[in-house]
């Protein structure tokens, strides 16, 4: 057995590589308690993304941070981002057993590039924003016979505030 992995591995030229972190990490898959879609600005994932987990209690979070968190539903640039985006939550709520989205948007997002005269403008774009992101996951859940719990997040200065309709 040992000369077929010298041969294999010879054959598939596996390049040098140095160990820049040991750990160990068992190989059974995980349940999720949530498929959380925030945008990964720094001034909340660094943090209080991680606060908010340990609040509601989750061991096995998935972190999804995409530019606009969000936005990449309500208002993604084109099909394929929406498609894209679509597929990876789908996937990870059926690799990991997890019947919740957690969506999320926050004030001032660089991906939006949107100035707004009041703060009342932005937070009622942004709520605006949410219920989209929510229909379009429902709508495509639905359509791959999947259901999910959506809850919807909106960021600010003061806080993370989950919307209720």
């Amino acid at each position: 057995m040992e000369d077929v992995k010298k041969m294999t591995r010879a054959s598939l030229e596996i390049l040098p590589m140095v160990t820049v972190l040991k750990f160990h990490v068992e190989p059974e898959h995980y349940k999720s308690e949530a498929c959380n879609v925030f945008c990964l600005d720094c001034r909340w994932c660094n943090e209080h993304y991680e606060e908010f987990y340990r609040q509601e209690g989750y061991s096995n979070p998935d972190r999804n941070y995409f530019a606009g968190g969000a936005k990449k539903l309500a208002s993604p640039q084109n099909d394929g981002e929406l498609t894209s985006t679509l597929n990876d939550i789908l996937d990870l709520l059926v690799l990991h057993d997890c019947h919740r989205v957690n969506l999320g948007v926050h004030v001032s997002c660089g991906k939006y590039a949107k100035k707004f005269e009041t703060s009342e403008g932005e937070i009622y774009f942004l709520q605006q924003e949410l219920l989209k992101a929510r229909q379009v996951l429902i709508d495509y859940l639905k359509s791959k016979n999947y259901e999910a719990e959506i809850h919807m997040y909106l960021l600010d200065w003061e806080g993370m505030h989950e919307m209720k309709i």
